[in-house]
């Protein structure tokens, strides 16, 4: 079958920039605490008017263009988002009328901060078994309309930033580029250390979401922050060890190493923990923080926009997200 590989990536990133001093008028927090917790010093919100489907469009746009094709030459479409444009349909049909692509196959995942590594094993089958030919992956992500500065939710707001990326796959005309390896893996035991309760239809009633509901906090994001950090730091490291001994290689052989962007103390450990030096590691979290599924589709645009990565270069990404759920994957650019 033949091999998948990257034609082109793309990102974008609202204009508006929120920075911890921002933060410190919005919450009970300060810009010690949160550097001192995450490292993160900015981080985009859009405006009011702006949903995950607006953010996505010319992220696609940026993406397509720069694999030199047109819209019409994609043929099947990949979104993973936990900030949707409406509850139902899925995010995913809005987009598609936005970018102009009637009638090809659409598909939306939620699948956390792995999205964009859940969305690539999906293209990468279709265009393996010759269903796809050109298949466009986007994350999208409106966080900040999914802020909460109480007590309860601030541990999470604090890192919360927005941005959309993309890749466009196709067909590899060589066998020695492209997708070299994807590992997928979940354990939905962890899944309430990072959820959101409300609505849904667990709740024991009949009622989808109620007044309640709001004031008691249930429709926000509540973590549980050591859970969360121990089992990233396990997960990321865990998938980039599985990643290199599934392709054979070593950290030497790797140029580029790409991490969920979750926060930076995070980040620090599972670099620490696989080993690798930090010359070879992408981080920018500080900058945008963490933006979830948004952040390695983004990460990965700026690394070749950068120089960073190059035709040739073996990139690895590892991402863990609330679920649980991790990935990993080699990339031969």
């Amino acid at each position: 079958m033949t091999r998948s590989r990257i034609l082109g990536t793309g990102h974008y990133l609202p204009p508006k920039v929120v920075t911890n001093a921002d933060l410190e008028k919005m919450m009970d927090t300060t810009d010690k605490f949160i550097v001192e917790r995450t490292g993160v010093l900015r981080r985009r919100h859009a405006e009011a008017n702006v949903s995950a489907s607006d953010l996505a469009v010319p992220a696609c746009e940026a993406a397509v263009a720069d694999a030199g094709l047109k819209m019409s030459d994609i043929d099947l479409l990949i979104l993973n988002t936990i900030t949707p444009d409406h509850a139902d349909p899925g995010c995913a049909f809005f987009l598609q009328a936005k970018l102009g692509l009637p009638g090809i196959a659409t598909y939306e995942i939620r699948q956390q901060c792995t999205g964009l590594i859940y969305g690539m094993a999906l293209a990468d089958a279709f265009i393996r078994t010759g269903q796809s030919r050109r298949a466009l992956v986007v994350c999208s992500e409106v966080l900040s309309k999914r802020i909460d500065g109480s007590y309860d939710g601030r541990n999470i707001a604090i890192l919360l930033g927005d941005g959309a990326g993309a890749v466009v796959m196709g067909p590899s005309d060589d066998d020695g580029r492209g997708v070299l390896w994807i590992g997928l893996h979940a354990d939905g035991r962890g899944a309430k250390a990072l959820y959101t309760a409300a609505p849904g239809s667990a709740l024991g009633r009949m009622e989808h979401v109620t007044k309640e509901d709001i004031d008691a906090g249930r429709v926000h994001f509540r973590m549980d922050g050591k859970a969360v950090f121990e089992n990233g730091v396990a997960g990321m490291s865990g998938a980039a060890f599985e990643a290199l001994h599934a392709t054979g290689l070593t950290l030497s052989d790797i140029d580029l190493l790409i991490p969920h962007q979750a926060n930076l103390r995070m980040l620090e450990a599972v670099v620490e923990k696989v080993g690798a030096p930090k010359k070879k590691v992408f981080i920018n979290v500080e900058e945008y923080g963490n933006m979830a599924s948004a952040c390695l589709p983004v990460a990965l645009d700026q690394a070749r926009k950068q120089g960073r990565i190059t035709p040739g270069s073996r990139v690895l990404l590892v991402a863990f997200g609330s679920g649980f759920v991790w990935a990993s994957t080699v990339l031969r650019m």
